[in-house]
């Protein structure tokens, strides 16, 4: 993350009344050096509230406190006691997980998504935490198997990731049912594809688009749904403050604005750019394969594929989903429209020269 995200995010800014309730509360987030917890990290540090940043690497907490901020090294692997870190925490927002490192196996995938994310709800109900607000995926509904999914449409992951996502959350459901009348209350919020400055994961499908050298794989009439990294950041606030009757082992899936067509996304996304979309189609079959091969050379070498399966999946998948219990239950309001979120990431993009 480069300094100038950092500096523009980081401005000091009053606390909205809808998060009045985080005041003289000390929170933690785990992840604080990725995209989403990253961000998350620095709206709370925006508001002055009184935040401590998880990160995995020693660089990545050094960073971080040479900006005046609280950093600590927790590895979610890892099998060292937690309790320290959690002492004198009110609300844990847990964003960690691995993702897209395919080049590790499902046991390492488990050990961190699932164990790792289980183990840490479980010490902080012994440390006192009053919230813990975990973060799994609308991916574990995988190829939803009914248009929009509620969080209710039987599960369907579709790789790794997804797998020992949804065992995380399981568990520490499963865990949190346990819990005193009183005990510490647990949600599991549900993002969808959140993009947004700050984000790499989608910059090849801009870059691709923008640059002409796009392809689209298939029909392009998979459905898509995004989650602006503004929206996605209110909705894990909102979980911290809604009513324990409201969100108590309750998942919620976040995104913004209403799912669109492939063809769509892509078609905004050239017309926010200011480019003609190239109009090449290509089948799914040879792709997939060809990804299947890259991972398979490449997982002995522990070395991250140019392709992969799950990469393909972007382009096949449906992804829709119904946000009413969202709205019900947390009063989430998603503010940021497809274009108007487009837009924004291709300014950053551009003002960061990695288009």
């Amino acid at each position: 993350m480069n300094d100038q995200l950092l500096n523009n995010t980081e401005q000091s800014m009053p606390l909205p009344e809808d998060f009045k309730d985080l005041w003289g509360k000390t929170t933690l987030v785990t992840g604080a050096a990725g995209f989403i917890g990253g961000a998350l990290f620095r709206r709370l540090a925006s508001y002055s509230l009184d935040v401590i940043g998880t990160v995995l690497f020693p660089h990545e907490a050094e960073a971080l406190r040479a900006k005046g901020h609280k950093a600590l090294v927790l590895d979610l692997a890892s099998d060292e006691p937690w309790d320290e870190i959690l002492k004198g925490v009110d609300i844990v927002f847990n964003i960690a997980a691995m993702f897209q490192e395919v080049e590790f196996g499902e046991g390492t995938y488990d050990k961190v998504n699932h164990k790792g994310a289980l183990k840490l709800a479980q010490t902080a109900a012994r440390s006192g935490v009053s919230r813990f607000i975990h973060c799994s995926t609308v991916g574990v509904h995988g190829d939803v198997k009914e248009i929009p999914a509620t969080e209710n449409t039987p599960f369907n992951p579709m790789d790794l990731y997804h797998r020992t996502k949804l065992a995380g959350e399981l568990a520490i459901i499963d865990f949190a049912r346990k819990l005193p009348d009183n005990g510490m209350i647990v949600t599991v919020n549900r993002p969808a594809m959140v993009y947004g400055p700050g984000d790499i994961r989608m910059l090849k499908l801009f870059k691709a688009i923008l640059t002409g050298k796009f392809m689209m794989i298939g029909s392009g009439n998979a459905l898509a749904h995004l989650g602006y990294i503004e929206d996605q950041t209110d909705s894990f606030l909102l979980c911290a403050v809604a009513p324990r009757e409201e969100v108590h082992l309750e998942a919620f899936n976040i995104a913004s604005d209403e799912p669109i067509t492939l063809n769509t996304l892509a078609a905004m996304i050239a017309e926010c750019g200011e480019v003609k979309l190239p109009q090449i189609r290509i089948p799914v079959a040879p792709v997939w394969f060809a990804g299947l091969i890259c991972e398979i050379i490449c997982k002995p070498f522990r070395i991250k594929p140019p392709l992969f399966r799950r990469r393909v999946g972007f382009f096949t998948h449906n992804r829709a989903f119904d946000l009413s219990k969202a709205r019900k239950h947390l009063g989430y309001n998603p503010q940021w429209s497809h274009k108007a979120g487009i837009a924004k990431t291709i300014e950053w993009y551009r003002e960061e020269g990695l288009l």
